[in-house]
């Protein structure tokens, strides 16, 4: 057997092939537009590991910043945040399995209750364990995914207050198409503005939230003093033309591996779905979809950052490498940096290029890709 033992002293540990630089100073700037934006206290979003940014290391910064809540989608995010030391409180976003709800009261982790079962086993649990759970209510005021109906919640609003294990702290709904449909959201709003009233409001009620990045960007929302950003958090507004001045958090990167001039006529990448009609110096890049750089910008006229200029990428995105025309320029070498998205080529044109939404894009970044932590 080959043993690999004093491999790393012999020889020198190459630089990453890809990587995604994380501006902490970004991040906090746009924080600070968040709280401007909407005047109340911030649930900072940081599930699916902060939108691909890193969750440990993102969380440490929101707690830096002295956010209210930091919320994720499962109990496997939060006890990553605890693990890393982070003491700010934790929201569970999302529905949580019964086998779930006993580390979830252990821990005081804030979860959101949809149904009068789910909080009475909440409750039973939290007798048990002697202690008092703080839980928020969720309304489905339009979104599907969970919470109980506007007009549903009056009536067992009652049975809720009579549960001794439970410290109704909370209630909150989502906007699923803030983005979209401004008449449908602005009646969201007003659903669950009606739901606070008849639960007695703010004297009942310590915390109210509704609005995500759309909702915080595009409209306002009386009534509520806690705003769930998460997008607008990393750099992008989903909002066309409400970006501001928003900075982007991450830049994707990597480096020109080769350089080569083919001639006319010849094939580039899988398919041959592009081939040359004149001699074509072409600049092979270390990143592919095994990265999270998405395939399907393929052929879509999409484009890399290179020595200060834009450069197509030619033919079929593979697995570890893209391929760039680079005859126009004549400065091009290997070991080159490259960047993929960032401050000078927005995400934004990228996801939309490839078909899909920004918030995939970041998540799809695969752990190949080494995050650097910078500002």
């Amino acid at each position: 057997m080959v043993s690999l033992a004093g491999v790393s002293s012999k020889f020198s540990i190459s630089s990453p092939r890809a990587w995604a630089e994380i501006d902490f100073s970004a991040l906090r700037w746009n924080l600070a537009r968040a709280r401007e934006s909407c005047g109340v206290d911030v649930m900072a979003v940081v599930k699916a590991g902060a939108y691909g940014h890193g969750l440990e290391q993102l969380a440490r910064v929101f707690a830096e910043e002295g956010v209210a809540f930091l919320g994720v989608a499962n109990v496997g995010e939060a006890r990553r945040i605890r693990e890393a030391g982070v003491g700010t409180r934790i929201y569970l976003l999302g529905a949580t399995w019964a086998g779930e709800r006993e580390e979830i009261v252990a821990r005081d982790w804030t979860p959101c209750v949809s149904t009068l079962e789910e909080a009475r086993h909440f409750s039973g649990l939290a007798d048990a364990a002697g202690k008092r759970l703080k839980v928020h209510l969720a309304v489905d005021t339009g979104m599907g995914r969970g919470g109980f109906l506007p007009e549903d919640l009056p009536r067992v609003w009652p049975d809720l207050c009579g549960l001794e294990g439970l410290e109704i702290e909370g209630i909150g709904s989502h906007l699923p198409s803030a983005d979209e449909d401004e008449a449908f959201t602005l009646g969201q709003m007003a659903k669950f503005g009606d739901v606070v009233e008849r639960l007695g409001g703010a004297a009942n009620l310590r915390w109210r939230h509704l609005a995500n990045s759309a909702g915080l960007l595009g409209y306002p929302n009386p009534g509520c003093n806690l705003a769930r950003p998460g997008l607008m958090l990393y750099g992008v507004s989903p909002l066309a033309g409400r970006a501001g001045d928003l900075r982007p958090v991450m830049t994707l990167k990597s480096r020109i591996t080769l350089v080569r001039t083919l001639p006319a006529g010849h094939g580039v990448s899988y398919g041959r779905s592009f081939v040359t009609t004149r001699p074509t110096k072409v600049a092979t890049v270390g990143i592919g979809y095994g990265d999270g750089y998405p395939r399907h910008v393929s052929g879509n006229g999409a484009e890399v950052w290179l020595r200060g200029r834009r450069f197509p990428i030619l033919g079929r995105v593979t697995m570890d490498q893209l391929m760039v025309d680079v005859t126009s320029a004549d400065d091009i070498a290997e070991g080159d940096e490259v960047e993929l998205f960032g401050a000078n080529l927005p995400v934004a044109e990228i996801a939309e290029k490839a078909g899909t939404i920004v918030w995939e894009v970041f998540t799809g970044i695969t752990p190949r890709v080494t995050r650097c932590y910078v500002g």
